[in-house]
């Protein structure tokens, strides 16, 4: 690699032609990456979406028909009829599938072709031919779909965040990113963004409470890693612990926390996929979870949620460009690095370990899936609801005289999400507990040093930062 000199007005020495690493970025079928996507479902439209005609759909790089059939029945196929290329936005929807208005053709949702009315009777042609189709699944106002091969279908995950707390409301919404789903994605393993984007630098977009710096940890979890943000406030300390699925879900707590009130919440207020479009454009799309542990005092807004609407400031280009210039939110941050970012020219440093983690467990399922296994990481959990450890904590910890604070903040970040993240019990049981084993702990102290001055183990500190 050429070298940069470091002197002032030295543009002419930077490269003008940065390299690309496409391993992780480019999504079609047969890119490793894309691949590697084709392994797991994939949200791709709301429900609300689909109307009584065929919807055009670009997903990994391919095009698309999504549509309802008559008898009710979801349909994902390939855009252009197998016959001779007309596109199926035009199709007619029938009772049973769809059909092409050029020669009549007609698809079931699984591709089988029901229909050559132009053929002579006896004609065996549609049996020797079937169009390429997806299966789906919906829930919850979201269609899924999966892409990759049929007899590797893997079990729908169904999260602990979306059955509990009981009386949970989800609330579906589509956002619209024109950029690379990487750097969309990589955004919730890089907490500190949340101070300096969300306050510091940019005026208070969320609440005061993400104006204090935190101290950072970054944990494995059996689904990914666990992006833990630590911060005092006032006699309290807060974690706002983020799940990191892979390969690109991320649940987060919500944006109007108020740091002076004691929470536990193990659960969280948006659990959200980067479904990939292709290469340059991506969704945020998801739910916005509505229930009295995440938000006990209701300020979550469901009209302000939906089709490229959140009730979080700064996630859309709604706000005119001067305005977003003064105040920039996470949609200018990931947009602005381009259509696919060059991250031959960072300079990651310390705050970047869960950037640096997140990738390479990346490159370590796809490095599987050409190896031809099933990604390890996350497993699959069968018809069992799958344990999430995003979190919002908020607990009564002071300062104590000798006890230097941001060793109490890094104790405290690491034995709460260690509680969460080891326990293996049931949903609502696994709520309960860990909150009695984290208040068991605030009741001991056992987040200050201990009397003689030592400090978290190494073994400790080596799982954090692992």
């Amino acid at each position: 690699m050429k070298t940069i000199p470091i002197r002032p007005y030295n543009g002419y020495f930077h490269p003008q032609a940065p390299t690309e690493e496409t391993m992780l970025t480019h999504v079609s079928a047969g890119k490793p990456c894309g691949e590697y996507l084709r392994r797991f479902w994939h949200p791709i439209a709301m429900t609300s979406e689909l109307s009584d005609t065929p919807m055009p759909i670009r997903v990994l790089g391919e095009d698309l028909i999504l549509f309802r059939d008559l008898g009710g029945r979801l349909g994902l196929v390939h855009k252009h009829c197998s016959h001779r290329g007309m596109s199926l936005e035009y199709g007619i929807i029938g009772e049973r599938g769809i059909r092409c208005a050029y020669h009549g053709w007609a698809y079931d949702v699984d591709g089988t072709v029901i229909d050559t009315p132009s053929e002579p009777p006896g004609s065996r042609l549609k049996a020797s031919v079937c169009h390429g189709a997806y299966p789906t699944h919906e829930v919850h106002g979201l269609i899924f779909a999966y892409m990759g091969p049929p007899d590797e279908i893997p079990e729908f995950p169904v999260y602990d965040t979306t059955v509990w707390p009981a009386g949970t409301e989800l609330v579906p919404l589509k956002l619209d990113l024109p950029c690379n789903w990487l750097q969309a994605h990589e955004n919730a393993a890089d907490p500190i963004h949340t101070a300096y984007l969300h306050s510091i630098v940019s005026g208070v977009q969320f609440s005061p409470s993400f104006s204090a710096l935190p101290v950072l940890e970054f944990a494995e979890t059996p689904l990914g890693l666990l992006s833990i943000a630590t911060r005092r406030w006032g006699d309290n300390l807060w974690i706002r612990g983020s799940d990191v699925i892979l390969p690109n879900v991320a649940q987060f707590g919500t944006g109007f926390v108020d740091g002076s009130k004691e929470k536990f919440a193990l659960t969280a207020a948006f659990t959200r996929w980067i479904t990939p479009v292709d290469d340059t454009h991506c969704w945020y799309i998801g739910w916005r979870q509505f229930n009295p542990v995440i938000d006990p005092e209701g300020q979550g807004r469901r009209e302000d949620i939906g089709r490229n609407r959140i009730d979080l400031m700064g996630q859309t280009d709604e706000r005119p460009y001067a305005v977003r210039q003064k105040m920039p939110g996470d949609w200018d941050a990931l947009v602005g690095q381009g259509d696919i970012a060059k991250r031959s020219l960072e300079h990651l440093c310390s705050t970047d370990r869960g950037v640096t983690m997140l990738r390479r467990q990346l490159r370590a399922g796809i490095a599987e899936v050409q190896a031809g296994k099933t990604p390890s990481k996350p497993p699959r959990y069968g018809d069992e609801v799958v344990p999430t450890f995003n979190n919002e904590t908020i607990l009564r910890v002071p300062e104590r005289e000798g006890a230097t604070d941001a060793e109490v903040l890094r104790a405290f970040g690491h034995k709460v999400c260690r509680v969460i993240i080891d326990s293996g019990l049931p949903v609502g049981e696994r709520q309960s507990a860990t909150e009695q084993a984290v208040r068991k702990l605030q009741a001991d102290g056992a987040f200050y040093p201990p009397p003689d001055g030592t400090t978290s183990s190494a073994v400790d500190q080596e799982k954090i930062n692992a």
